[in-house]
């Protein structure tokens, strides 16, 4: 592998380490010919760095800066290295970590990117993607670009929104600006003690109307639950697995702060009936105030749920009742068994 063109065109790159898949010198080339030849400043992140071959050669045609991240601490050494042998170590940043969380810490110093590539393993491409898109677009500059490298065509992120895709023999490329990667997350709240049918629709028909659902599963400090927040978040799981947009979260704190770290813009409430909204209303005033950009969303209950809450599941259950239909059926017999009393320990789920 070498450097394509730029002031460190020619030199050669030093050996891969095994298990690293790096971006083969024509598809770069091919690359940068589709951005532009050559650079006049800015700032490169260059996600999944790898050996770092596309930041340094975005580093030789002209971009300023560059941020590598890398989690393996055998390729960080040769992204080292190989700053080294094109002499831009004082123009460039190597941190290790997960991408995810390093996107987080990026973010908290309110960088800025004109470029950013992210070459994940392709076994995980596609998630990887999904999972991090709106963290991109936070750190992307205006008029800024992001290069995802992927083993399968196209990528899809922001809702089914694509870039411009192309293929170099097995690799796609898709190139995307800030407007491609916009996706609107929605928080669903609640203790979900247990989740019940009606919950369920109400997951379903917000994960219609945004791109990202993160359901939010809150710990319940002041009482008592037969399952802590854990295995309620398995449970949801379990009936919400094929939701390809939706994911589930343990909550522990204000949920304004939980919106914060997920990205959201937007919470979402089930009313079942018009004596819910005075407290809702309350509780989406206090959440404006604490933070304005973030909006509720409430969603009639449809008219057989409206009579449902967890409340009445755990008291037919606890009685030796049927919650069959109250519940989802994926998880009915371990509701019976946790919320009737007769065991404490799921089984089944």
């Amino acid at each position: 592998m070498r450097v394509i063109a730029g002031s460190a065109g020619g030199t050669n790159l030093a050996p891969v380490p095994k298990g690293v898949r790096p971006t083969a010198d024509r598809v770069r080339e091919s690359l940068f010919n589709s951005l532009g030849q050559f650079f006049d400043g800015g700032a490169v992140l260059d996600l999944y760095a790898g050996t770092g071959a596309l930041g340094i050669e975005a580093l030789s045609r002209g971009i300023d800066r560059a941020v590598f991240v890398e989690r393996d601490r055998k390729a960080r050494a040769v992204i080292l290295k190989n700053l080294r042998r094109t002499r831009f170590v004082d123009r460039a940043e190597v941190i290790g970590g997960e991408v995810e969380a390093v996107l987080g810490r990026l973010e908290g110093r309110e960088e800025a990117f004109d470029l950013i590539f992210a070459d994940p393993p392709y076994r995980i491409a596609a998630a990887e993607v999904g999972g991090i898109s709106y963290r991109l677009r936070s750190l992307l500059a205006p008029g800024g670009r992001v290069v995802i490298e992927s083993g399968e065509a196209p990528v899809e992120v922001a809702g089914g929104r694509k870039g411009v895709t192309r293929r170099y023999g097995g690799t796609f490329v898709t190139i995307l600006g800030r407007s491609e990667l916009t996706m609107i997350v929605a928080v669903c709240p609640g203790s979900f003690d247990p989740v019940t049918t009606g919950h369920l629709d109400v997951i379903r028909r917000a994960s219609e109307i945004f791109d990202h659902v993160v359901v939010a599963v809150g710990a319940n400090r002041r009482k008592s639950s037969r399952l802590p927040a854990v295995e309620r978040a398995r449970l949801i799981e379990k009936v919400t697995s094929d939701f390809d947009n939706v994911s589930v979260e343990v909550m522990d704190g204000l949920l304004v702060d939980f919106a914060r770290e997920q990205g959201a813009r937007a919470i979402v409430k089930g009313l079942r009936a018009v004596s819910d909204f005075e407290s809702e209303f309350e509780q989406a005033q206090l959440n404006r105030t604490m933070f304005p950009e973030l909006e509720t969303v409430f969603i009639m209950a449809s008219a057989e749920h409206s009579f449902l809450s967890s409340s009445a599941v755990r008291e037919i259950a606890s009685l030796g009742g049927d919650v069959r239909g109250l519940v989802p059926d994926g998880i009915l017999e371990t509701v019976r068994q946790i919320y009737s009393g007769k065991d404490d320990k799921i089984q089944g789920s």
